[in-house]
């Protein structure tokens, strides 16, 4: 059994300090079948680029995966609201409700941390911890949440009380240490550590979960093996959320940590299938419109498809965005978009006479279909 931390009381309460990473007596080990594992995920890591590599638009793409990782990380903690909610969102002149908003947020704390590595070429530190976490809870979220401070306020996670608020910004140094400095681990071994360092300290009021989860991607970003956002960790955790929270439990009781990794393994090497199979059945998708198309409006089809490439990035849309979007009159967007729905590509969401909205029913389908068994 490993020692990963020690326990302070301070009144009544008895908080939990862990250990800086990485683990230590016994050191760090995997097994052989984990290495095997090991070796699995790193392959279809590799696939999910490559197959990224070869998108023509990856930026819709991106924009999806994002989306769908953002509604299962919420989901996890509770924040409950669908695809449909969230991509109708735009096109309404009405406040979001609570839950669509922590969405958007997270698609955007996603977009800041981004931007931060690749533009800015910013290590992922304090400073950018911080930063994501302020543009995640932003948005009336503010006065409860203290986006972008860390917790100045005891919390209790569980059977856990992370460290108290005077321990946070060395534990976060240490962990930030581990990140950039420590180079005896490979990449995705110290994705996974940092993750359930990281949701240990619980350093945040509110928003850890989500933050720690985008952690696991931003890592392999910043490390190369991956090079868009396309993989969604959250979708097997929250398939398999029993033993997930076991799995954190057991680090801190036992030092479970080789168990743990290799939940992790699974779950990077699961949630790569799923984004590779899921982009080949849009490709898919996509061909099979383009000649249904080029079929059916043999005369018109430039015009035609091109709206299809619109609404592969607006797949909730109303007629006078797929005007804006085409840059046609309203009529012309009107006539497409029946097109559209004669070829069952839209449907119609609301049978209002003003404001109504069309749903790409088939690629909504898709990114919504359940493909882990």
């Amino acid at each position: 059994m490993r020692k990963t931390g020690h326990y302070e009381t301070l009144g009544s309460t008895k908080y939990f300090i862990p250990d800086p990473l990485p683990p230590k007596n016994p050191s760090f080990s995997l097994n052989q079948p984990t290495m095997i594992l090991y070796g699995e995920a790193m392959h279809h890591l590799g696939e999910l680029n490559q197959m990224a590599n070869h998108i023509p638009d990856i930026q819709r793409f991106i924009k999806a995966y994002v989306t769908k990782e953002a509604l299962l990380s919420s989901a996890i903690e509770g924040v409950n609201t669908t695809m449909l909610d969230v991509f109708t969102q735009p096109l309404l002149n009405t406040r979001p409700s609570k839950s669509t908003q922590l969405v958007i947020n997270y698609t955007q704390a996603l977009d800041t941390a981004i931007t931060m590595i690749k533009k800015e070429n910013l290590p992922i530190s304090n400073r950018f911890i911080l930063a994501t976490h302020k543009t995640l809870m932003q948005n009336g979220e503010g006065e409860k949440s203290d986006p972008g401070h860390y917790r100045k306020q005891s919390v209790k996670v569980g059977n856990l009380v992370p460290p108290p608020p005077n321990y946070i910004p060395e534990l976060m140094a240490h962990l930030e240490q581990f990140i950039n400095r420590d180079k005896n681990l490979p990449p995705l071994i110290k994705a996974g550590l940092a993750h359930v360092q990281f949701e240990t300290i619980h350093p945040f009021l509110d928003g850890n979960g989500r933050i720690g989860r985008l952690l696991i991607v931003l890592m392999l970003i910043d490390n190369n093996l991956l090079s868009d956002p396309l993989l969604y960790p959250s979708y097997y955790f929250k398939k398999h959320h029993m033993e997930y929270y076991h799995l954190l439990d057991a680090i801190r009781i036992k030092g479970a940590y080789e168990d743990w990794i290799t939940f992790y393994l699974n779950a990077i090497k699961e949630t790569s299938i799923d984004a590779i199979d899921r982009a080949k059945d849009i490709e898919n998708l996509e061909q099979k419109l383009i000649e249904n198309i080029q079929e059916k409006y043999p005369k018109t089809r430039e015009s035609r498809l091109k709206a299809l490439s619109i609404i592969f990035g607006y797949p909730v849309i109303n007629i006078s965005e797929m005007a804006q979007q085409l840059d046609v009159a309203f009529n012309t967007a009107n006539q497409i978009i029946e097109d559209f729905i004669s070829l069952d590509i839209l449907v119609e969401e609301t049978k209002q006479k003003r404001g109504k909205l069309f749903r790409f029913k088939p690629y909504l389908e898709i990114l919504e279909r359940e493909y882990m068994d």
